[in-house]
């Protein structure tokens, strides 16, 4: 399944590198998923995220779950989760429901994220949802009459089957912020998370002048114990906004 849904048109979202890899997204229209990542902070058990169809047809959508391992490097490992079966919620370990998804065409369907677990360290997770074609006898349960009416829809033009992968952070229950910004060097900026929690560099982007004479911005995660690295640009002012939690702070260099 990993092959086949990296094969489908995919593009950069800019600035999204997570572990030392970069996050893939199709594309192509039909569902989208909204934020590429999302947070449980240390007062949230679960979260409702909406996917939505753009598309002209039915889209029926199935969610994939893996717990990613940080590794040493920025290297990391994806472990795919099992599926629970009935309704009994397991403790650690994610739990979204519902895992089949169908949503009609211009409508949308929320999902329900919860974690029930330990929360003594960060834990993170990648979120797949991918539209898939129904069969008789899975879990979207059709009957006859209504597969064949989506397979007449599914000939009646092109389709592409996309899907959308977001990141979700599970912070610690007790979350500390400590994040040193150092830009002495006259080459380099460095951030470094001393804390047990992820931050975001937010906006960055080179200028000229104050305003003027910019660059795109784009985006970084800092795990916790981790630093990251950005070579100044001569000539130019290096601009971000460190988000620590709920608290935001500017930088200009």
């Amino acid at each position: 399944m990993m092959g086949r849904f990296k094969k489908v048109l995919m593009m950069t979202l800019s600035g999204f590198c997570f572990f030392g890899q970069t996050l893939f997204v199709s594309a192509t229209a039909g569902i989208s998923i909204g934020a590429m990542y999302d947070v449980l902070n240390s007062e949230t058990q679960s979260m409702s995220k909406r996917i939505y169809n753009s598309g002209d047809s039915t889209a029926f959508v199935r969610v994939e779950l893996l717990q990613i391992h940080p590794g040493d490097k920025n290297t990391s490992q994806e472990i795919p989760l099992k599926e629970v079966t009935g309704n009994v919620l397991e403790k650690n370990r994610l739990i979204v429901t519902p895992l089949r998804l169908i949503i009609p065409p211009g409508g949308f369907q929320a999902v329900r994220i919860l974690w029930p677990g330990d929360r003594t360290t960060e834990r993170y997770f990648r979120i797949r949802f991918i539209p898939v074609a129904p069969k008789a006898d899975d879990d979207f349960g059709l009957d006859k009459k209504a597969l064949e009416k989506h397979s007449q829809e599914m000939k009646a033009g092109v389709n592409i089957l996309a899907g959308y992968g977001s990141i979700l952070i599970v912070q610690p229950d007790k979350p500390v912020f400590n994040s040193v910004i150092n830009a002495d060097s006259p080459k380099v900026i460095t951030i470094q998370n001393n804390g047990n929690t992820t931050i975001s560099l937010n906006k960055i982007r080179e200028c000229k002048n104050a305003n003027t004479g910019c660059g795109p911005y784009s985006r970084r995660f800092v795990l916790p114990g981790r630093t990251y690295s950005m070579n100044k640009k001569s000539g130019y002012q290096t601009n971000f906004t460190l988000i620590e939690g709920n608290n935001q702070r500017k930088f200009s260099d």
